[in-house]
């Protein structure tokens, strides 16, 4: 029976020897150091075998950029998994998830109708061919769209989504694309209320008659239906999600619209496969209307802003609520550095997220209500100009700017990549249920490997040693095993007796246990427990995601470990080098029996 310890790290695609840790800064004193260079010592190795499993999302290059495309869906798949724990609201929780992901695949369509039509605006030969632009602008990306969500089912067998959730969305692409071009509501005049703009004249429409500017109307009634769908489903963190999607689906459309308008001008411009005179008229539109005359600008410009608004709203709320309860925290305050204080106070906020979220959703309404109120009166009340304008321009300019690159860059920006790598990774754990354009859950892919290295040592002595979201996917493989869950004909993992489990780093309890209780029960966390002979795990007050273990899941070892520099802390990583757990995987390897602090 030979001891091993496979150790498995937690979000982001890692480098093959990550987990083996940071290696020692050789002289602390700057004057002892080399000029030029930085002597380190490398992490210490154990004696038993070691082995290292890496996981990824998604495999590089286009297929990682798909990913920043499929992140809306891929979040509202999320939010269909933050099923309540109570039976009675199980039901209508999947009703309103299905409703909601069935608006955002409408909302998509719009955007692509609305960018479509900027385009044609510019297309030679459309002037004079007004049926067919129309039927070009709405059931070309729709049917296009249709295609790919249900060609995605049928072809992604392995992911078994849904044919019929893939053939309702479908539908609703072409439905939206029908409604607009039956209807027409860009065309409609006379419409006095807001949302409404001049019109630039011509030949269906008087230049003093306003004209409904549909697509600014689409979005408002869009969120509106979403906070009634969310008032239904009575789940504040599900509802936070769900809203800011909407939101971002809603700013980057209305982005990636001005940047491909800044293109067709250019196109126009060098006379190159763009025509502005020829293209479809300007009183054509079916879903937008174009820049009005005057200094007015197209309120779709604005739509970017509002959005910033509102999660800026919720940011301040919430920051607000967690330092209101950081001050209100009983006890004295830690005598630490400054960089630990700012660490614990990060560690609190994000751990109490689940329980906070929902105190601050009025207040970030309020907040978003009040700001957006200020914005529309300044652009509507005769003072839409100046620095207000060139404010909100340069704001929507550089963002525009912004996503055009990060688009033509495949989304290759370091510190992007890092923190869209960390939500990704967290949410393409679960499988597509709730939107056929999701992006595609890793988790089984993850599971049947490590299940495949754990059975090559089923008849070793095996510590388990996982790190974040590593934890979650070896909880999870834990649960399925203990519970029969597991796929049949599955090889076998070593036996209780000589299986431990070291969670570090872990967001069992913090996150997930708060986000998807349904899933992350007592029961889970009983089964985990079961299934292994000892449970140790470690986290630090100043990790942003880990906190000890439930009672579920007694007894287990937690250890909460300091931090040995109190000027450069470890935070969330360099679990694998902490004496305490290399000594604890040592003692379990080599059959020693537990020292009284390695007793749960």
């Amino acid at each position: 029976m030979e001891p091993v310890e496979i150790r498995v790290h937690g979000v982001g695609g890692h480098e093959p020897l990550t987990a083996l840790g940071s290696g020692t800064l050789e002289h602390t004193n700057p004057m002892d150091r080399c000029s030029g260079v930085d002597s380190y010592i490398p992490p210490p190795s154990p004696e038993h075998r070691l082995q290292f499993v890496n996981w990824w999302r998604t495999s590089r290059g286009i297929a990682g950029f798909a990913w920043y495309l499929a992140t809306p869906f891929t979040l509202m798949n999320v939010v269909g998994h933050m099923t309540p724990l109570k039976a009675s609201r199980q039901r209508r929780h999947s009703v309103t998830t299905h409703l909601m992901s069935a608006v955002l695949t409408i909302v998509l369509t719009a955007w692509l109708i609305t960018l479509v039509e900027t385009v044609l605006e510019y297309a030679p030969g459309l002037r004079t061919r007004q049926e067919r632009a129309e039927v070009l602008a709405t059931f070309g990306p729709a049917v296009a769209l249709a295609a790919v969500i249900v060609t995605r089912a049928h072809v992604m067998k392995d992911r078994h989504i849904s044919r019929r959730l893939a053939w309702s969305h479908a539908i609703c692409c072409l439905g939206m694309a029908a409604a607009v071009l039956f209807w027409k509501p860009s065309r409609r005049v006379q419409w006095s209320h807001w949302p409404n703009s001049a019109s630039p004249g011509g030949g269906s429409a008087p230049a003093s008659e306003p004209r409904l500017d549909a697509m600014i109307a689409f979005a408002v009634v869009s969120v509106v239906v979403f906070l009634v769908l969310a008032a239904i489903q009575r789940n504040s963190a599900a509802a936070v999600v769900a809203l800011l999607t909407l939101l971002t689906m809603h700013a980057v459309g209305a982005l990636i619209r001005l940047g491909v308008e800044w293109l067709m001008k250019y196109l126009d411009a060098l006379d190159a496969f763009a025509d502005h005179s020829s293209g479809i008229f300007h009183e054509s539109h079916l879903l937008r209307t174009v820049t009005p005359p005057g200094s007015q600008v197209l309120l779709l410009d604005l739509v970017p802003v509002a959005v910033l608004l509102a999660f800026l709203g919720f940011a301040l709320t919430f920051a607000h609520s967690a330092l209101r309860a950081e001050r209100r925290r009983p006890g004295p305050v830690p005598v630490v550095s400054p960089a630990i204080r700012r660490w614990i106070l990060v560690h609190n906020t994000v751990t109490s997220l689940p329980q906070r979220i929902r105190s601050a959703l009025w207040p970030t309404a309020v907040v978003y209500v009040l700001m957006l109120a200020v914005l529309l009166t300044v652009a509507f009340g005769g003072n839409w100009g100046g620095w207000t304008l060139t404010i909100t321009l340069v704001i929507t300019h550089i963002a525009t700017v912004v996503v055009l690159a990060f688009m033509l860059m495949l989304g290759r920006a370091h510190t992007a990549q890092k923190v869209f790598g960390m939500v990704a990774d967290v949410a393409g754990f679960w499988p597509i249920r709730y939107h056929p354009l999701a992006g595609q859950s890793y988790r089984e892919d993850v599971l049947k490997g490590l299940r495949c290295e754990l059975a090559r040592h089923s008849s070793d002595r095996v510590v388990l040693f996982s790190h974040s979201q590593g934890s979650v996917l070896a909880a999870w493989l834990l649960e399925q095993d203990q519970s029969g869950k597991a796929p049949q004909n599955s090889p076998m993992l070593p036996p209780k007796e000589n299986f431990h489990l070291i969670t570090c780093g872990s967001p069992l309890q913090s996150l997930y246990q708060g986000f998807f209780p349904l899933h992350f029960d007592d029961a889970f966390f009983k089964a985990v427990r079961d299934r292994v002979d000892t449970w140790c795990n470690a986290w630090r007050l100043t990790d942003p995601i880990a906190t000890d273990m439930p009672t579920s899941a007694a007894p287990v070892v937690d250890y909460s470990l300091p931090e040995p520099d109190q000027a450069d802390p470890r935070v969330h990583s360099d679990y694998w080098i902490e004496t305490v757990l290399t000594a604890w995987v040592n003692a379990r390897l080599s059959g020693q029996p537990l020292t009284p602090e390695q007793v749960p």
